[in-house]
């Protein structure tokens, strides 16, 4: 089956532009045009797709994966030269995720801390107020996301 390149796009969700722009870069070596002169992809072509793709997430520049490309052209005597361009963009990957990750365990401390914190001012403020105080507090929607506390509290005040 052939696609065209707003068929692609509706697959893969790149735009036809990307694809125009890697097409035009010569990164999907086998694309037949039609005597319009219009693109159309095969399934093995979606498959270079897939490839070129996770290669520019993965941060390799159209350069990086046009050498990439034409060593796969050439066969499997280019297999070493291939490994090691995907070794060292995974290497790469991996050390930018580990980086996030370090960053979102931060952003996550932080996080429990300030909701940590919220709640005991809340509850200080709540465990200051009388049972009538107390019912408007929770009457009121804006307090709604305080339940727990307010709950407790309201326990604490029955007693």
């Amino acid at each position: 089956m052939a696609y065209t390149i707003k068929e692609v796009e509706e697959k893969t969700g790149i735009s036809s532009h990307t694809l125009r722009f890697w097409a035009k870069n010569n990164l999907f070596p086998f694309i037949q045009r039609d005597d319009n002169n219009i693109r159309y992809f095969s399934e093995n072509d979606l498959g270079w797709v897939a490839v070129v793709h996770c290669l520019r997430q993965s941060g390799l520049s159209v350069g990086q994966i046009k050498e990439y490309v034409d060593l796969c052209l050439k066969g499997e005597s280019t297999f070493e030269a291939r490994l090691a361009i995907i070794q060292k963009q995974r290497d790469e990957t991996a050390k930018i995720i580990n980086e996030y990750q370090r960053a979102l365990d931060k952003l996550e401390s932080k996080v429990q801390f300030y909701e940590d914190a919220i709640y005991k001012r809340e509850k200080e403020k709540i465990e200051r107020l009388n049972p009538n105080e107390l019912k408007s507090y929770f009457e009121n929607p804006q307090n709604k996301h305080y339940k727990g506390v307010g709950e407790n509290a309201a326990k604490t005040l029955a007693k």
